[in-house]
């Protein structure tokens, strides 16, 4: 299984607290469902881990989509890339992200 060693989260817009949202999507993303008493569905199930790139990119995306909806409103993801990282075993993540409509 691989795993995300590195997370670039970046505003495709103007008048968002990058920083804020930075901190919260690495939290969400580096945290595993299920294993935080009081919020078990925060965090991610990782089942894209074990994907070809493209496929886990696109895993990835859909369900930061979903958990960024319930505990980042304001946001919504607006493209996801993975590459591999200098270890066979891991991946960089860059998160492009924008101001959800109507918010």
């Amino acid at each position: 299984m691989r795993e995300i060693d590195t997370i670039t989260v970046t505003s495709a817009m103007e008048g968002l607290d990058i920083q804020r949202i930075d901190a919260e999507l690495k939290a969400l993303i580096l945290s595993t469902e299920g294993t935080i008493p009081g919020s078990r569905n925060f965090g991610l199930a990782g089942d894209f881990l074990t994907r070809p790139p493209l496929e886990a990119a696109n895993i990835l995306a859909i369900e930061l989509e979903e958990k960024v909806a319930e505990y980042i409103p304001e946001i919504t993801i607006a493209s996801v890339e993975l590459h591999p990282s200098t270890s066979l075993d891991s991946m960089a993540a860059t998160i492009y992200v924008e101001r959800r409509d109507g918010i």
